[in-house]
């Protein structure tokens, strides 16, 4: 669907990659999922 994503925290850039490389993104991962995953 998409060869690179873009993801923003708070209007802030986090992370820009393939989906991929933001999926296994920690602080993505520490964002959207908290840190004790």
């Amino acid at each position: 669907l998409s060869d690179r994503v873009v993801v923003l925290n708070y209007g802030e850039k986090l992370a820009d990659g393939t989906p991929d490389e933001v999926r296994r993104n920690p602080d993505v991962i520490d964002a959207y999922l908290g840190a004790s995953h």
